[in-house]
């Protein structure tokens, strides 16, 4: 998905009307991940059961861990710039009655920049490799018009990768996003 005009990067400054409508296009970008299949948030089932026994800081280090582990060996080496958004409160709503469960995920996404257009392919594949080298599974991978890949992935103890081409400012780039399974924290989050 393209952002026009003010560029992709910026969605997440600004303010009053200008704000809502970057707000708008990043829901959009998600909507377009999950519509995909390449965006998997937590499952139904991981909302309403119990699930892991972890605290906030493990979920983040986890995740953390998971993204250095999927961009390792990448030539060039990609720039990292974490997507803002990323870092608020997430927290697990069933489909079901929308009633908040107590639990939630950590999620950080990234966008991987200074990567030559010609060069995105094989970092995802790289990113594939890794993936697979460190023994998770890739769910779905594919390459929309011969050069946008998109991937998702899980590793065994439910924590998900997502994987999307997007178009930024000045150059086309990469978007990883790294998230945990629901989880019950040690001290309830602010509701919104």
């Amino acid at each position: 998905m393209s952002a026009q005009g003010s560029g992709f990067h910026r969605l997440f400054t600004g303010s009053g009307k200008e704000d809502m409508t970057r707000r708008l296009r990043v829901a959009m970008v998600f909507a377009v991940l999950l519509t995909a299949g390449c965006f998997i948030a937590p499952t139904e089932e991981a909302m309403t059961t119990e699930g892991p026994s972890l605290s906030e800081p493990q979920a983040t280090e986890r995740v953390e861990e998971l993204v250095r582990t999927a961009v390792a060996g990448i030539t060039p080496p990609p720039k990292l710039k974490l997507v803002p958004t990323s870092l608020a409160d997430h927290p697990c709503i069933p489909n079901y009655g929308n009633k908040p469960t107590g639990k939630i995920y950590v999620i950080r996404s990234y966008y991987l920049t200074d990567l030559p257009k010609d060069r995105l392919l094989d970092a995802a594949k790289k990113i594939q490799a890794n993936w697979e080298e460190a023994r998770h599974k890739i769910t779905d991978s594919r390459v929309v018009g011969n050069e946008k890949p998109q991937m998702s992935g899980e590793t065994s103890d439910d924590f998900y990768m997502a994987l999307d081409t997007v178009d930024l400012k000045t150059e086309r780039g990469l978007l990883l996003a790294v998230g945990s399974p629901c989880f019950r924290p040690a001290s309830p989050s602010p509701s919104p």
